[in-house]
């Protein structure tokens, strides 16, 4: 793990354990959220996000703050020379974008050697409800939604090159995918952060 570039290294950036993360936030405008993998392996973490869930060499769960939030809150594309974490083709304005480090090599039927596990599903919720809670999202499919509901809804959903499916299975099936996986497991981790809320 220790030959990854500056850029890809957790100690590069802010950093907390997870289960102690208690996030110093910025106040501003946010109104939208995004939660994604990664496409990589378990420690790799990348500033297209703000902030990531990652496995820190001893095995713990950190949450790695990888970007600038305040440069999210405004219309990115009326300035789209400045810096702003471009997690989301289209929808990077006042939106935050959040991402699990796995699944490098994934297709719909083999998750690979880097699978989404139940901490990290669990990790990327928690980051997701302090957030919302924080900057008055509601947790709901018209402000908190995967970055494959958001590829179902401006149509380039799939496990093509140019497409998305992060995050339509939660588990490796050799069925199809379906833009309705999508939808169904956006709405469980809707329901996962809505019940770390209460």
């Amino acid at each position: 793990m220790n030959d990854r570039k500056p850029e890809n290294r957790i100690e590069t950036y802010p950093h907390w354990d997870l289960a102690t993360w208690r996030p110093d936030l910025p106040t501003g405008r946010i109104e939208r959220i995004y939660t994604h993998w990664s496409a990589h392996d378990y420690g790799s973490v990348f500033p297209a996000y703000h902030f990531c869930v990652a496995t820190a060499d001893d095995g713990r769960l950190v949450v790695v703050n990888t970007h600038d939030v305040c440069e999210n809150m405004r219309n990115v594309y009326e300035g789209p020379e400045q810096p702003y974490a471009a997690h989301t083709r289209g929808r990077n304005s006042f939106a935050l974008g959040i991402s699990i480090m796995a699944m490098h090599g994934a297709t719909p039927d083999d998750f690979g050697p880097y699978p989404l596990t139940e901490a990290l599903i669990d990790g990327l919720c928690l980051v997701g409800a302090r957030l919302a809670a924080y900057y008055d999202v509601p947790i709901d499919a018209e402000h908190v939604m995967s970055h494959a509901e958001a590829a179902v809804i401006d149509g380039y959903f799939g496990s093509a090159e140019e497409e998305r499916w992060d995050i339509a299975r939660l588990r490796a099936e050799t069925r199809s995918l379906v833009p309705q996986d999508a939808i169904d497991v956006g709405e469980e981790l809707r329901t996962r952060m809505r019940r770390m809320t209460e």
